[in-house]
């Protein structure tokens, strides 16, 4: 192989290393990002522990309801048939009976707002167990199907390294040296095509010379516009 082939090759994995590269490291972020997984989860998580609490609030409201109900009709019972009782103590057992009515009513407007809450964190829950069961159903295929592209774009990138250092070993220093300077300076591009004496990255004109040059491949030879390396197409 020349060294104009040997830098064609070059150029060629150094362009598919930068490509899969990129690729690869973007899957590894994707692998190790479970952000909106866990974020789910924790709002589920989140809302079901409400939900339990807005239950525990709705049952003491109504245990303490039903217990002040039959106390104040106790008390009510009393006052109808307590015409013996002293007026001081059937003044006190009205105040009673209307301090357990206020209660009463307090407590009878917590329970319809506390069955409302319930209710409707229910369905939240349940929607988001659906929702996120299929969420992590879906979760898990992406995630397998990355952690193949992730092992194969691995694979392909340790025979690529192994490749270009070969090409590399194989090139003297000064056609690697201009080669590595042109890349950088040329957005990873240091070769370009020459057809009928035209480069195809610039489109200069060569002289006769170098154009045959080029094209008996006898030597490394630089577009005189754009300084790329020159190869025949």
């Amino acid at each position: 192989m020349s060294s104009i082939q040997t830098l064609c090759r070059l150029q060629a994995v150094d362009q598919e290393w930068t490509e899969k590269g990129h690729r690869y490291q973007q899957i590894k972020a994707r692998l190790a990002d479970q952000s909106e997984l866990e974020e789910r989860r924790a709002a589920h998580e989140r809302n079901t522990a409400q939900l339990l609490h807005e239950r525990a609030a709705l049952r003491d409201a109504e245990l303490e309801l039903g217990s002040l109900s039959t106390k104040a009709k106790a008390v009510d019972k009393a006052l109808y048939e307590g015409g013996t009782m002293a007026p001081r103590e059937l003044e006190a057992m009205r105040q009673n009976s209307e301090h357990l009515k206020r209660r009463i009513s307090v407590l009878e407007d917590q329970v319809l707002a506390g069955m409302a809450r319930v209710e409707e964190l229910d369905a939240t829950v349940a929607r988001e167990g659906r929702d996120l069961q299929a969420f992590e159903a879906t979760f898990a295929q992406e995630r397998e199907a990355l952690m193949a592209q992730y092992a194969e774009l691995r694979s392909r990138l340790q025979a690529l390294r192994a490749e270009r250092e070969t090409l590399r070993g194989n090139l003297a220093a000064p056609e690697l040296g201009l080669y590595d300077e042109l890349r950088a300076k040329k957005g990873g591009q240091a070769l370009a095509p020459l057809k009928d004496g035209v480069c195809q990255m610039c489109h200069v004109t060569l002289p006769w010379h170098k154009a045959h040059s080029v094209e008996t491949e006898g030597g490394v030879v630089t577009c005189e516009g754009c300084g790329r390396i020159l190869y025949k197409s």
